[in-house]
């Protein structure tokens, strides 16, 4: 199983629109200046060189024609650097922009020609994506970590300053293209992109009208990635097998199933979930099918999270929900293959488990300017300031997105919808919760008024930004956009597991749905929120 890095970081992006929902526009404008370098080259900012600019058609099963815009930013103060971008133009505009951001490391216009990005621009949306400032021509680029060496200014622009004069530059092409300013800004983004949008909130809360965050990459991931590799090769037998990962994935699952009420192959929230791993754990009499010691001591580190010897959490735990399929813990925290211990790559060449490779990359080339580092020398107990440095890097200029002040959005108007998988494998949904709880605290803890300017949407069952066994497909644009045209705000979201047809509201926290008792447990309209 090798599937693209792509699928698990921009998966929630890609999954963000349906090419099938009706958006009505409020307006319906055509272009004013021809579809050249020349032409648009003549209204951009002077910071910006236009590279091509070319009329275009999607391919099938779209149809809708546009001007393909690609260029470059030049950034200062650290620089210069190159953002590059791009922004394509219907020539049917619905007189929105929609700007999708990241995953990964980027160092590609990851977004242009997914599915997501072209049934937006089908819709009549002008869209636009960034590389975040730097092009990678590695095998897998959102894994390559390398121009974050010894890089302040590209360094900062991937960490915050890309999307922002991307999206700058894209309403200005905008509006002179169409003689006329966007009536309204989204931005889509999950994982690296879920980051993206919420340092945008934080820091540029007058970039976008709403704004679709989904599992974001805040906080301290690298601590986490870090803590649970050291914890799989913490000795010959830590590690856990795909087979370890079926026996738990199906022990937990029998154990807390009902804890809501109803015995469906999904547990709504994985929090009220108490598994003991010593209950598969291997005896005298069993030696087979089970863990063994070092085994139920690595999964109490995965679920306890990421800790200095002091005690300081450096980023939470991970459920012990649905650790099992293609994209949970083996393409994540585990690996697919026994690693091999004592050497800087136990995996080898492979690019799984990509905790492991996330990590590595970010210490070796942000953390310690050493590409001969060895990320598993890290020392959890400060050895050497090893915890300061790392919580120092991450924490710069706010991009680790955890500023709870979102007073400059309420104060705008704007509205941020965010939404996290309870099962995610990737980055531990309690990050999500932890920071919607702060932006309430920052507000007054009043739920009321928080819900009007931002929401938090759980999926039970979802991994990273898609997949797992719960319902796993949703739109969160639509419910966006009533959300900020109309003064609709959501009080759930329809999702679907594509494989089983399954479908079930997702409830804005901290509410959950809880089943009816007599229609069918895989019918949305068998759930309510409360």
């Amino acid at each position: 199983m090798r599937q693209s890095v792509r699928m698990y970081a921009l998966a929630g992006a890609i999954l963000a629109l349906a090419a099938t929902v009706d958006l009505s526009a409020p307006r319906n404008a055509h272009a004013n200046l021809t579809c050249s370098q020349s032409a648009i080259q003549g209204i951009a900012p002077k910071s910006v060189s236009i590279t091509s600019a070319q009329e275009t058609t999607l391919g099938s099963p779209f149809t809708a024609s546009y001007c393909a815009v690609i260029g470059t930013i030049t950034t200062l103060n650290p620089g210069p650097n190159q953002v590059g971008f791009e922004v394509d133009l219907p020539d049917t505009w619905n007189g929105r922009l929609a700007f999708f951001g990241n995953g990964g490391f980027a160092g590609t216009l990851q977004a242009v020609g997914t599915t997501a990005y072209d049934a937006t621009l089908q819709e009549g949306f002008a869209v636009a994506a960034t590389d975040t400032g730097h092009v990678s021509t590695a095998p897998v680029p959102d894994l390559d970590g390398s121009f974050l060496l010894n890089n302040l200014a590209k360094t900062e622009d991937f960490a915050f300053r890309s999307v922002h004069v991307s999206t700058q530059t894209a309403k200005t092409i905008i509006g002179g293209f169409y003689s006329a300013a966007a009536d309204f800004s989204y931005y889509l983004g999950c994982s690296t992109g879920g980051r993206q949008g919420l340092v945008e909130a934080q820091l540029y809360p007058n970039d976008f009208d709403g704004l679709s965050v989904g599992d974001p990459a805040i906080s301290d991931p690298v601590a986490g990635f870090n803590w649970n590799s050291q914890a799989l090769l913490a000795t010959a037998d830590s590690w856990l097998s795909p087979d370890n990962i079926q026996l738990l994935d199906s022990s937990v699952l029998a154990e807390c199933d009902g804890l809501d009420g109803v015995v469906d192959g999904l547990i709504q929230d994985p929090r009220k979930c108490n598994f003991d791993p010593t209950t598969i754990e291997c005896t005298n009499d069993n030696v087979t099918g089970c863990l063994n010691a070092d085994q139920v001591t690595t999964l109490h580190k995965i679920w306890s999270g990421a800790k200095s010897s002091n005690g300081q959490q450096l980023y939470p735990g991970y459920m012990q929900s649905d650790p099992a399929g293609a994209d949970g813990w083996e393409a994540w925290i585990t690996g697919f293959t026994m690693p091999t211990l004592g050497v800087p790559e136990p995996w080898g060449t492979s690019i799984f488990p990509l905790q492991f490779v996330f990590q590595d990359q970010y210490m070796k080339f942000a953390v310690f300017s050493n590409p001969a580092y060895d990320s598993l020398d890290f020392s959890f107990n400060n050895a050497k300031g090893n915890v300061s440095k790392l919580v120092a890097n991450v924490a710069r200029w706010n991009s680790n997105g955890l500023n709870p002040n979102l007073w400059p959005l309420v104060h705008h108007g704007h509205k941020l919808l965010m939404y996290h998988g309870w099962s995610d494998p990737a980055l531990t949904p309690l990050v999500s919760v932890q920071y919607y709880l702060s932006v309430n605290a920052a507000i007054g803890n009043n739920l009321n008024r928080t819900r009007q300017t931002a929401r938090l949407f759980m999926v039970p069952g979802m991994h990273h930004c898609a997949g797992g066994p719960g319902p796993n497909t949703f739109d969160t644009l639509p419910p966006l956009m009533d959300w900020v045209e109309s003064g609709v705000a959501p009080d759930s979201i329809i999702a679907t597991n594509p494989d089983t047809s399954r479908t079930m509201p997702l409830c804005a926290y901290p509410e959950t749905a809880h089943y009816d008792g007599t229609g069918p447990v895989d019918v949305a309209s068998s759930w309510t929120c409360h």
